[in-house]
This record gives structure tokens, C-alpha cells and sequence, in this order.
């Protein structure tokens, strides 16, 4: 047993020591941009590469707010093209967060993840305008593709703050600590279905009291989502998106 405890200690001092790497090779790639060494489509790479990396180590020892914020920095970094002034300003903070988290594993002390994720950049890569951004968060379950990108601007038009989720098994363990307002779903998703996901959260305690809407092209009676919980509304894509969620909002209480 001691010396399962010794390789086990030995494993975390390791899994540490990379993702404290990870987060200074980030630092130095940004620095490296802004003192003009490094290009911003190579340090966009980059980022983008150790983001990824840091998420595996985090992931690998159990390191839950780390791998949130690699999250959101992958999230934010996604509809990126390359690194600019004002967006590497935005990823000094991510990564001013990636450390904060890293320190809190190494210390026993638990992190407000959600509380912490709110406070991040609103996300990168989407020129909308002025536009106004609210409190509310909203988290998009669907797959990479250009309906997605249509939804997500749309959403950020309106002034949400956006965070986006390529799978329902990622947005499962994401959710309960990140704490959106709110959680859209496309019904149609590989392994779980939106449905699914729709039926696990209203299903369990942690996460029953979050808002949920599912993204569908059928009516309610179609037996595809006859398990739909009826708290649970349905969104169409079209023209009129944004005020049908608008709407779906204000009966939901989130507006």
C-alpha cells in the first residue's frame, strides 16, 4: 500500500509539473506575440495546441477547474483566426485563471467555479459590433458546423454570453460546475441525444433547476422526443431564432 501511495504521489507531482509547463509555454507564446517574435496565426496554434494538451493532464488527475477553464479557453480561442492585441489581452486573463485553478489542486482548496468562468472575456472571434452583453450565460450543445456558428451569433447578438459544447457526454460533466442560465440542445447529437441530456438534467439535483430548451424540427407528439419533460421547451432554426428564444427565456424566468 505504501508504495501504491508513493507512486501515486509521484504521478501527481508529474501531472503538476506538466500542466505548470503547459501554462508557462501559453504565457511565453503570448508574450512571444506581443513583443512581435512570434506571429499571430503561429501563436494562435499555439495556444490553441497547449490548451488542448493541458486539458488531457487535467482531465488525466482529476483536476475539475482546470480542465473547465482549458475548456473555456479552447471555446473562446475556436472561432479564432489569430491573435491580436485585444484578444491576446483576453487570453493572459484565461490563463491568469488556468494558474489560479492549478494553485487551488496543488493547495486542497476548492475553487467557485462557476463564479470564475462568469468573470472570463465573453467569447473571441465574432465581430457583432456594439453590442451590450448581459449576465445571462448560455450554454449551446451542438456540433461544429456552420448552424452552429449561424446559432452562436445570433445568441451573441442578443447580448448572451456564449459558451459552446461539441458533445452531450462533455456538456454532462461540464454543467453541474459550470452553472449556465441556461442549456440549448440540438436533438439530434451522436452517443446521448439532446433529448437525453434534456432528461438527465431535469433529472438530477444538481442540475433539475437549470433552464433547458432543445433544438428540434419536429412537433412535441413525434415519438423522437415523446420523453421530453414538458418544462422543457422546443426551438426551431429559422429567422425568426432569436425572438423565439427571447421568448422561451421569458417563460423559462430567465429574463
Amino acid at each position: 500500500m505504501a508504495i501504491d501511495q508513493d507512486m501515486l504521489a509521484a504521478l501527481r507531482t508529474e501531472a503538476i509539473d506538466s500542466a505548470e509547463d503547459r501554462i508557462n509555454s501559453l504565457l511565453e507564446t503570448v508574450r512571444g506575440f506581443q513583443n512581435g517574435t512570434v506571429k499571430g496565426s503561429d501563436a494562435l496554434a499555439a495556444c490553441k495546441l497547449d490548451a488542448h494538451s493541458l486539458k488531457s493532464v487535467a482531465a488525466g488527475f482529476d483536476m475539475k477547474a482546470l480542465g473547465v477553464m482549458c475548456h473555456r479557453l479552447e471555446d473562446y480561442l475556436f472561432n479564432v483566426s489569430a491573435l491580436e492585441d485585444a484578444i491576446a489581452t483576453d487570453v493572459l486573463f484565461i490563463i491568469d485563471r488556468l494558474s489560479e485553478c492549478l494553485e487551488a489542486f496543488v493547495n486542497g482548496r476548492e475553487v467557485d467555479i462557476s463564479s470564475m468562468v462568469r468573470s472570463l472575456p465573453v467569447k473571441g472571434g465574432f465581430d457583432v459590433g456594439e453590442v451590450s452583453v448581459t449576465d445571462i450565460e448560455v450554454m449551446l450543445v451542438m456540433e461544429p458546423g456552420t448552424a452552429t456558428r449561424i446559432v452562436t451569433r445570433e445568441l451573441i447578438e442578443c447580448g448572451y454570453r456564449m459558451i459552446n459544447v461539441a458533445s452531450t457526454l462533455d456538456a454532462l460533466h461540464l454543467i453541474p460546475s459550470m452553472k449556465p442560465d441556461a442549456v440549448i440542445c440540438s436533438r439530434v447529437m451522436p452517443d446521448l441525444t439532446g433529448v437525453d441530456l434534456a432528461c438527465a438534467l431535469k433529472a438530477m439535483p444538481t442540475t433539475k433547476h437549470i433552464p433547458v430548451a432543445l433544438i428540434a424540427s419536429v412537433d412535441r407528439d413525434r415519438d423522437e422526443i415523446a420523453d421530453l419533460p414538458e418544462s422543457v421547451p422546443l426551438l426551431r432554426k429559422g429567422g425568426n431564432f432569436a425572438d423565439d428564444v427571447a421568448n422561451v427565456f421569458v417563460e423559462l424566468g430567465i429574463l
